[in-house]
């Protein structure tokens, strides 16, 4: 897909968000509590329904998913742009998810490809350090994602030497009541500046660290089909908490950037993986909780323009 149709789409979201085929419906997902009630439709001795040991499984292999195609992709070098530098771009990025049809909570089924349109802003503050910002929108839906990250290079400009940056980033998702999604990463960066023809700099570029991903649900009403006027909350239930600090994927990526003048043209390849609890708290009785492999492979392309 061209970026210019990218654009287009980043213009138009409020009104391409009305489609709603990504959107969460974590009922289907099971619930991993018991509900006091069966049928839940205030029928005559309607009996309670016991929960689903894999519901929890379920809900942190989607949520994990989410989180990691959400790490925002802001496809820069180690080096900085410098206290006056400032840089704009958008961006096209394309997650992979291995998600199984039980634990995609939409009323479609698991997509092949999630499709992430990002607007992404760079400001060099001198001393080493630079600011970044992006927005990113999951395509069919209405979930949204801020993003800021702060950056600071150890190594920065020194001739016949990479660039050398540590980075610390933070996504706060939006457009859902039933999950409340944050994440939070850090990594290594190592990048090299190589001149072509006197006019254009090709940038390869690589980075290595830790995604971590922070998961709640709101109450969610089980049965949405069914209504008890005189016991309405019988239905309703929550997922366990997944907590950041324990929720943690290791993430690599590499990338090749194009600055030609103005211009500034990229790519970029990524995947994470990692195998973590399902649930921040322990099991009835005191059992540790199982966990879960989650694995997510993606890869963006970008246009952009510094100054």
């Amino acid at each position: 897909m061209s970026i210019v149709r990218w654009l287009a789409l980043i213009a138009f979201i409020p009104f391409a968000a009305r489609a709603a085929g990504n959107d969460l419906q974590l009922w289907r997902l099971g619930h991993p509590d018991p509900l006091l009630c069966t049928a839940c439709d205030g029928s005559p001795g309607d009996v309670s329904e016991p929960g689903d040991p894999q519901a929890q499984t379920r809900f942190h292999r989607l949520a994990s998913t989410l989180g990691l195609a959400f790490v925002p992709p802001f496809q820069e070098t180690a080096g900085t742009l410098g206290q006056s530098g400032f840089e704009v771009g958008a961006s096209s990025s394309e997650a992979f998810p291995r998600i199984s049809a039980d634990s995609w909570a939409t009323s479609q089924p698991p997509p092949k490809v999630l499709s992430l349109p990002t607007v992404v802003v760079r400001k060099g503050l001198g001393g080493s350090l630079e600011l970044g910002a992006a927005v990113s929108w999951l395509m069919d839906s209405q979930m949204m994602a801020l993003s800021a990250e702060l950056r600071w290079a150890l190594i920065d400009g020194v001739a016949y030497a990479p660039d050398l940056a540590l980075r610390a980033y933070g996504t706060r998702v939006t457009g859902t009541q039933e999950l409340d999604l944050a994440l939070a990463g850090a990594d290594a960066m190592l990048s090299k500046s190589f001149g072509v023809a006197g006019a254009i700099k090709l940038q390869p570029y690589g980075s290595f660290g830790m995604a971590m991903i922070n998961a709640q649900s709101g109450v969610v009403n089980f049965k949405p089909a069914a209504q008890d006027a005189a016991h309405p909350s019988f239905a309703d239930g929550v997922f366990r908490s997944i907590s950041l600090f324990d929720n943690r994927f290791l993430r690599g990526t590499a990338g090749l950037r194009l600055v030609a003048g103005a211009v500034v043209l990229g790519v970029e390849g990524s995947v994470a993986a990692g195998t973590n609890a399902v649930q921040y708290d322990n099991l009835a009785g005191g059992a540790p909780p199982p966990t879960e492999y989650v694995r997510l492979w993606s890869v963006s392309g970008r246009l952009g323009v510094g100054f």
